[in-house]
């Protein structure tokens, strides 16, 4: 199955499993598990994720540890901490290759059992991956063949006695979290570092026992299995994390990867965690081009092959996704990193049955992957929380006061959760029939869908705060007033730009294309590839449109994140969308628009011109405000254009010092 035709699958819809749950006596989610003698009280499990919590060398910190405070106390049931670098010249990742750091280690397993919640170290080689601390340092592999990402250096090819010095390195680590409480540890065999480096006919072209054959890609492996088991004893269970499928070219298919999972059960792991890919695979993994639970086919395939639990991972945000995996046999387990990040209290909420109060991981990457990607410690743009948990953790107002919200995007309704969880009277006010915003129009373009999802949390979780909405109201100063609030947030966001361009007066609005406002022809031209532009430009060619985006920068999606900006630009060229960059359109004509390039000038003939150059901020009704309300800020895009990851940090940051 190609990664477009899982894109095109039909997405589960959460209406269809509430009569679901009301036929099964209770959640298998929630049934407790036994991983190589290792009894856990149910099948969520929060895998292993960078955060950059902790000290440039590894070293825990307090926020690390308060982060999996909030997550013990949500209701996980496993939950797997790292990456861990065995050895200390790697960049990124908590420290387990020195004796002096088990007992910060002992501080994470301590939260996690306070919390009745097994916990397990993933440990950690890069091998070719490696970026070092050390700039004249070579990486390490299987074979000389350098990655396509990241430093891009030929690595060095490991000696047969390098390799069984590694294997000694991932035991002794093993045996520190053993001594550090944790109740197991986790192999990292996916995402393209060394030991699935090792597995990896792409990556091992070695001609001894570690190469060739795939029994002999996996020996290493084996072996490192082997040698916990010696130094932890039998009783100390082994996971592994696999991919299910490489899609690499000339990497391990399913097929392949389902024989290598049969030879580390035989070797004795306990649970085999299945990812998809690898972190240079040309495909989508994480972003909301795959679809909820869109890879559990990975894990179904594995579990055929193997006796152990097998656990399901990628795009399980919903506990309602996660219970079907399970229900139809697919897996054991299920892992769901991302969102709970996003709500810790997702098991919780779950167990309840308090679904429309998740507020889930809505897949954007904004504030996870591409601060992880740029070596900053991770946030959230659903959760400002993160990495903040002790700060939100007692909300309490030493006043109560009367807040006035206006708009109910992102940010307004963020600071309206806050606002009324800290005690204070809360009114929001919004122009159109439901919360969200801008999200819920670029949730009519299949690259943002699921934007939709937080504005559905908000309209469920703000009345139950006691949070007063008056939809479908335009508030003016006049309205506003009327409150008599102690404080005004204006949060009324920004209106689309209109470019001086000669006819634009003939062109629609990327707002009103999206909201389905207008007819929109056959062929189109979107003028503006920022991420309006592409939202804009997929839904029309996902309608059998013809599309041509215009932009004038050097590349489309400037500004997207570096996690998702290239599969927005690989659905684009799927669906054959067609770029023209360092392209500045002239003149917009009934059916054309006059473009200057490279010094010279052309018409393109077209039914439709949309504008999705940008948009300015509504900063009018706080202007009017001035010097009327003893408190008055504005926050989001009226104070100017950004990320929605911007607004809701900026709702966090006010509702504290309010």
């Amino acid at each position: 199955m190609s990664w477009l035709e899982m894109e095109n699958l039909h997405h589960i819809k959460s209406k269809r499993f509430i009569v679901y749950y009301h036929v099964i006596a209770a959640m298998k989610l929630f049934e407790p598990i036994e991983i190589g003698g290792m009894k856990v009280k149910n099948r969520i499990v929060m895998p292993a994720g960078e955060t950059n919590f902790h000290t440039p060398d590894g070293g825990v910190t307090d926020t690390l540890v308060e982060f999996y405070r909030e997550r013990a106390k949500g209701g996980v049931g496993f939950a797997v901490v790292g990456v861990a670098k065995i050895e200390p010249h790697f960049f990124g990742g908590i420290a387990i290759y020195d004796d002096k750091y088990i007992p910060d280690l002992k501080r994470i397993s301590d939260v996690f059992h306070e919390y009745d919640v097994k916990c397990a170290v993933q440990l950690w080689h890069p091998g070719r991956y490696e970026i070092s601390f050390d700039p004249n340092r070579t990486p390490v592999a299987p074979s000389p063949i350098p990655p396509p990402i990241f430093t891009k250096k030929v690595p060095k090819e490991l000696t047969k006695e390098e390799i069984l010095q590694i294997e000694d390195e991932f035991a002794d680590a093993a045996v520190r979290a053993k001594k550090a409480g944790f109740d197991a540890v986790e192999l990292i065999g996916s995402a393209g570092y060394l030991i699935s480096q090792f597995f990896s006919p792409a990556t091992n072209k070695r001609t001894d026992e570690y190469g060739g054959s795939i029994e002999n890609r996996t020996r290493f492996a084996v072996e490192i299995i082997q040698k916990i088991k010696e130094k932890c004893g039998e009783n100390f269970p082994i996971l592994i994390r696999i991919p299910g499928d490489e899609f690499i070219e000339g990497g391990n298919t399913v097929k392949e990867m389902k024989q290598i999972a049969k030879i580390l059960d035989d070797a004795g792991v306990a649970a085999i965690n299945v990812m998809a890919g690898w972190h240079e695979s040309r495909r989508p993994l994480i972003t909301m081009l795959v679809p909820r639970g869109g890879f559990a086919y990975l894990a179904a395939e594995i579990k055929e092959a193997v006796g152990v639990p097998v656990i399901a991972s990628h795009r399980i945000n919903d506990p309602l996704v996660a219970e079907k995996i399970l229900q139809e046999g697919k897996a054991d387990m299920v892992a769901m990193l991302r969102p709970l990040i996003a709500d810790p209290e997702l098991p919780n909420k779950a167990k309840e049955e308090r679904f429309d109060e998740i507020k889930k991981c809505i897949a954007c990457g904004q504030g996870c992957m591409d601060m992880v990607m740029q070596a900053q410690p991770i946030t959230c743009l659903v959760n400002p929380t993160v990495g903040r948990e002790v700060e939100f953790r007692d909300l309490k107002a030493d006043k109560k006061k009367k807040v006035v919200i206006v708009g109910g995007g992102p940010g307004g309704c963020m600071a309206a959760e806050f606002l009324a969880k800290k005690g204070h009277e809360v009114v929001l006010f919004e122009k159109t029939d439901k919360l969200g915003g801008q999200f819920n129009i670029a949730a009519n373009s299949p690259l943002a869908y699921e934007f939709a999802e937080l504005g559905k949390y908000f309209m469920s979780v703000l009345p139950k705060l006691g949070v007063k909405i008056h939809y479908n109201t335009t508030a003016d100063a006049e309205k506003v007033l009327a409150e008599n609030p102690d404080v005004v947030i204006v949060a009324v966001g920004a209106s689309p730009l209109i470019p001086p361009i000669p006819g634009v007066e003939n062109a629609v609005t990327a707002f009103d294309v999206l909201t389905g406002k207008v007819d929109v022809g056959e062929n189109v031209i979107v003028i503006g590839g920022g991420g309006v532009g592409c939202d804009t430009a997929a839904k029309l060619a996902n309608d059998g449109k013809k599309v041509t985006i215009v932009e004038m920068l050097p590349k489309i999606g400037a500004d997207i994140g570096v996690s998702t900006r290239w599969t927005v630009l690989l659905y684009l060229n799927e669906k054959g969308v067609k770029m023209l960059t360092n392209t500045k359109a002239v003149e917009i004509r009934p059916n054309a628009v006059v473009v200057e390039q490279n010094g010279e000038r052309k018409e393109l003939a077209c039914d439709t011109v949309v504008i999705a150059v940008g948009t300015k901020p509504n900063d009018g009704l706080y202007d009017e405000l001035q010097g009327k309300v003893a408190e008055l800020y504005k926050i989001g895009d009226c104070v100017k254009p950004r990320k929605a990851l911007d607004a809701t940090k900026e709702a966090a940051d006010l509702a504290l010092k309010i």
